[in-house]
């Protein structure tokens, strides 16, 4: 594999090709009528997905962390690296039906964007041929418990910068103005706290924000002065933060222990964006 690119190391490496299970754009044989549940995982290191499906209905039902408490229709889902989600796609259309991605900008910087739109992931193929009825969703999934007031709030802020060091010019990923230090502990908090993360992106572009050992329920965000809930509870283990937003989000640690946050595209992290959380019993 050869080495990493200045391009590569300001956005993540994202390679030539996406995959599905392995394959380039693999091909799934499907009865009109037919319902089918996939659990799509963003395995890439640094390529955002603008999802939509062609010729197909899609119903979001679950996220990181399982169900959701009720199924959304979603004509199209933004999968930052490590975000994952769970469908119901409806193959009601004879003919062909592709997951595809659509343009988006994520803040690209330099040369060399990959070309991210009209990418075919996965295509079925869709017979004349009824399929036996299916049941219909449930209007309930499960329950999901909402945390309660935090009594804790914590602010992180994301900024870039680059350096001329005697090997070039260097990138660095900060967290409060900070690089990453393994002997370091920035955060110091209390099991089974709950806490209010306020995330501020002021770099110039979008970061996977990833935390260990805990999920989170995401609460807000805002963006050039306007604020937006989210469409619907779920439990989320990443979240991207777009680049001038603010994304804020509630969790609880419930097990003592010393773990890491950090952006998920590799490079990022490698470069400084990543801290130390030491949970306390």
């Amino acid at each position: 594999m050869p080495e990493n690119t200045m391009t590569d190391m300001m956005n993540g490496r994202v390679g030539d090709h996406v995959l599905v299970n392995g394959q380039k754009n693999p091909r799934l044989a499907v009865a009109m009528g037919t319902k089918r549940r996939l659990r799509l995982y963003n395995a890439t290191n640094a390529r955002f997905l603008r999802l939509a499906f062609v010729n197909a209905a899609m119903t979001v039902i679950g996220s990181d962390g399982g169900l959701l408490e009720a199924p959304v229709a979603a004509d199209e889902i933004l999968l930052s690296p490590a975000e994952r989600v769970e469908l119901v796609v409806a193959f009601d259309k004879p003919g062909t039906a592709t997951l595809t991605t659509l343009d988006y900008d994520r803040g690209w910087m330099g040369p060399g964007r990959p070309e991210d739109k009209r990418l075919a992931l996965l295509t079925a193929d869709v017979s004349d041929t009824q399929a036996e009825p299916m049941p219909p969703l449930p209007e309930r999934l499960r329950p999901i418990a909402r945390f309660g007031q935090p009594t804790v709030s914590r602010r992180l802020v994301f900024t870039e910068t680059m350096a001329m060091k005697p090997t070039g010019m260097e990138m660095g990923f900060l967290i409060n103005g900070m690089a990453f230090d393994m002997r370091r502990v920035d955060i110091v908090a209390r099991a089974g706290d709950t806490e209010l993360w306020e995330t501020v992106n002021q770099a110039d572009m979008d970061h996977p924000f990833h935390l260990h050992c805990t999920q989170f329920q995401l609460i807000e965000r805002e963006r050039d002065g306007k604020v937006s809930k989210p469409p619907y509870l779920a439990w989320k283990g990443t979240v991207n933060v777009a680049r001038g937003e603010t994304v804020r989000l509630v969790t609880r640690q419930e097990r003592p222990g010393t773990r890491m946050y950090h952006c998920h595209i590799l490079e990022h992290e490698q470069l400084g964006m990543m801290g130390v959380v030491d949970v306390q019993a």
